[in-house]
């Protein structure tokens, strides 16, 4: 039933390198320090609202980002981009593809980071008449899950650098890509 569904996800989740760059990535660890640092915010109630007041702004100008930079380039380079890189593995994701991946990662943990957040303000209510477990447990709780809200919310920020250091590689890649076509024009052969 849902079979088109995850495996759309698969797919992004292999060319962008799967658990293992996510576990090795810079951006995901300076995030996490970020968030250590920021535990005065994520440790109080209403840590969501910035939450829910920058992510639409963010992810509005992803959108229109990622919609510029399919359009990157000409005809010839982004063929270029498309072709496999590994003669054995048909399966592999192209340049392409792997740099669209992590636009895509970008607006993922940015909906993720605004959706945790929607859901934590929905249920922050204070618990007058608990009982006394649940009481004791609710702070530890609630630091959970602001930690949690809070690091997807700084991953959301910090994989916009991630994404911005794509595009420059585009750029590099297409500047040279350029130079070696102007190179084989000025070839007197």
């Amino acid at each position: 039933m849902y079979k088109g569904v995850f495996s759309i996800y698969a797919r992004y989740w292999r060319a962008y390198g799967g658990t293992a760059a996510l576990v090795r990535s810079f951006y995901l660890h300076a995030a996490l320090l970020i968030t250590l640092i920021c535990a005065n915010v994520w440790l109080t109630p209403g840590w969501w609202d910035q939450v829910t007041a920058i992510v639409p702004n963010v992810l509005g100008f992803t959108l229109g980002g990622f919609a510029i930079f399919i359009s990157f380039g000409d005809e010839k380079f982004r063929q270029l981009l498309a072709e496999p890189d590994d003669e054995d593995d048909e399966d592999a994701p192209t340049a392409y593809v792997r740099l669209c991946s992590t636009f895509v990662h970008f607006i993922l943990v940015q909906i993720l980071a605004l959706l945790f957040a929607i859901i934590a303000k929905a249920m922050y209510f204070p618990w007058i008449d608990a009982p006394a477990f649940f009481k004791a447990a609710l702070p530890w709780m609630n630091g959970a899950a602001g930690f949690i809200g809070y690091a997807l919310f700084i991953y959301s920020l910090a994989s916009a650098l991630a994404a911005t250091m794509h595009v420059f590689r585009i750029a590099s890649m297409y500047e040279s890509f350029q130079k070696s076509q102007a190179e084989a024009e000025n070839d007197p052969r």
